[in-house]
């Protein structure tokens, strides 16, 4: 469905932009290939020796207030027993990976062309805590050619960027913000890699920098995608100033809003405002965890 969905937005790409042609890379921005080479002694041995409670703190809740410590145990068993990471690294490593310098900063990234010279190209932009891994199952079928509902050829030159401070790109400064990753995409896609014009897809915290890009760089994203809008609705106090009335449907989605402000943003604004104090915490079982760990 979402493979479906990603060509369906992306082929209205046809209609709005002209076809676009790589150029050559450029040295300035160090473009090198890139290959994961990750020590799995220091996976397994980072998962076994992770302490996990001998009995949950809350039983009755279950997962409804989190993971469930028996997942969390089962987990952590299969990854110390039966957990191949040299098969996963020469799984990823069948991908087109490189690095380029911008701004100071290493991006990685996967770039998969597809054969057709008028493919589209279309970034993939991942969430947190995540990583490229997100878009891994559908990287190789967007870069083969396909048929629209018209009968038309389509295809796309993927490219999956790693946010800034995830897996192998390098952390920025602290005062970073959405739109300098937006920016630093467009430079990766437009100076780095030739393309003058794009399509953008972002999944989570990734449709921060993705509606950066549609909103700031309109002459080279010429269609855009997510998979939720990146800022929050107005509040039932705001609507009411403004004498807006909702339908059902509006006032559901609204109250949900709320529901999500009031009780399930904790951990959404510890780590906005409190990054620091937050010990490294590991997700048994999580690859994109230990992508980020190892960055």
């Amino acid at each position: 469905m979402r493979l479906h969905a990603l060509k369906v937005l992306a082929y209205a790409l046809l209609s709005v932009a002209l076809p676009s042609t790589a150029h050559p890379y450029q040295q300035k921005y160090d473009l090198q290939k890139f290959h994961i080479d990750l020590d799995s002694r220091r996976m397994v041995d980072l998962i076994r020796q992770t302490r996990l409670p001998k009995k949950p703190e809350y039983p009755d809740l279950r997962a409804t207030a989190g993971i469930d410590l028996d997942v969390l145990k089962s987990m952590q068993k299969q990854w110390v027993t039966s957990f191949d990471w040299p098969k996963e690294q020469a799984s990823l490593n069948g991908f087109n990976h490189f690095t380029a310098h911008i701004e100071g900063l290493r991006i990685h990234f996967i770039h998969e062309k597809a054969s057709d010279p008028d493919a589209i190209p279309l970034i993939l932009c991942h969430g947190w805590p995540g990583s490229f891994l997100e878009f891994e199952p559908i990287i190789k079928s967007l870069a083969e050619q396909a048929q629209t509902s018209t009968n038309k050829s389509i295809s796309f030159n993927v490219v999956v960027p790693s946010l800034p401070g995830l897996a192998f790109s390098t952390a920025p400064p602290a005062n970073w913000t959405i739109d300098d990753t937006a920016r630093v995409y467009h430079t990766l896609m437009t100076k780095v890699l030739g393309y003058k014009t794009f399509a953008v897809f972002g999944t989570d915290w990734g449709c921060g920098p993705s509606f950066g890009l549609y909103r700031d760089y309109t002459a080279s994203t010429r269609a855009a995608h997510f998979a939720f809008i990146p800022f929050l609705p107005a509040t039932s106090e705001e609507l009411k100033s403004d004498n807006i009335t909702l339908n059902s449907l509006e006032a559901f989605e609204e109250a949900t809003s709320e529901a999500w402000l009031t009780t399930g943003a904790a951990y959404f604004a510890e780590h906005s405002t409190k990054v620091t104090r937050i010990p490294t915490s590991s997700y048994v079982g999580s690859i994109n965890i230990w992508l980020m760990l190892t960055a």
